[in-house]
């Protein structure tokens, strides 16, 4: 597995990781919020035999810079990723997502279907009705408030309830909760650098949204992958999204939550080989 290099966007050093030889078929994985391409480790190692496997990190997040005079929003982040696309990878490649990486792999290919073959959105975000309705999002609108706001971040947000949720939440598989994924989480969510950075994105998820219409307009073999045990974005999101893409399957999995890539990754593993082979037929 490559170290992982950088590459500059906009005035800003971009992470990532490459591995695999240069004339396999390509595929990139986004992470998620407050984490970084270190979620999709056991994919990076596992898929570079059949692959050249892309892990960028988002701007302001992981490796990459964290600018502080930037709008952190799902646009800025999807044009990193097609530039990224564009500059680095340079051939259309399978575009994989997990969480809000799954909104921003649909968006880049909504805007740009000339430069995403495939699609696999695993347990993504961007949930029209369930995050317009759900009462989840009021501590997320409740934290725009001013002063009040910060003030709930800093309440909630502490140490013990960041374990509390990898623990009880994001996985289901107790196996992979090593300490090695208990700091990176603590690290991603604490250092002075990265702290104020999930707020800013953390009380934005109301804004993060994927109508029906947006998922209609995406023709690209689609893989949707979502853990049954999921409670942040549970399967019957999944299976809203099967409805009304034009081509797409869901698979859920036993034993996994928000984070299948690593709850189950030799699952996900062998499912998104297939779906490659199929889907390049």
């Amino acid at each position: 597995m490559s170290a992982g290099t950088h590459f500059d966007w906009r005035g800003r050093r971009c992470f990532y990781q490459v591995a695999g030889a240069p004339d396999a078929p390509p595929v990139a994985f986004i992470h998620g919020h407050a984490t970084s391409h270190f979620t999709w480790r056991h994919q990076v190692a596992a898929l570079q035999a059949d692959f050249q496997v892309f892990a960028p990190d988002l701007l302001g997040f992981g490796r990459s810079d964290k600018p502080r005079d930037l709008a952190y929003t799902v646009e800025l982040w999807t044009a990193q990723i097609i530039d990224f696309i564009e500059s680095i990878i340079r051939r259309p490649a399978l575009l994989a997502g997990n969480s809000l990486g799954g909104l921003i792999a649909a968006r880049v290919a909504d805007d740009r279907p000339d430069l995403v073959s495939s699609l696999a959105l695993i347990a993504s975000a961007g949930a029209s009705s369930y995050l317009q309705s759900s009462l989840v999002n009021f501590p997320f609108l409740l934290m725009r408030t001013p002063l009040v706001g910060r003030a709930l971040f800093d309440t909630l947000v502490q140490r013990r309830f960041v374990e509390w949720n990898i623990r009880n939440r994001l996985y289901a598989n107790p196996d992979a909760i090593t300490p090695e994924v208990i700091a990176h989480y603590q690290e991603c969510f604490f250092a002075p650098e990265n702290r104020e950075i999930v707020f800013e994105v953390t009380k934005r998820f109301y804004d993060f949204v994927m109508d029906d219409a947006m998922a209609r307009r995406i023709a690209q073999p689609t893989l949707l992958l979502w853990g049954e045990r999921d409670t942040f974005v549970p399967p019957m999101r999944g299976r809203q999204l099967a409805r009304v893409m034009p081509n797409a399957r869901l698979e859920v999995l036993p034993n996994a939550s928000h984070c299948p890539q690593e709850d189950q990754p030799e699952q996900v593993n062998a499912l998104l080989r297939q779906f490659y082979r199929e889907s390049a037929r």
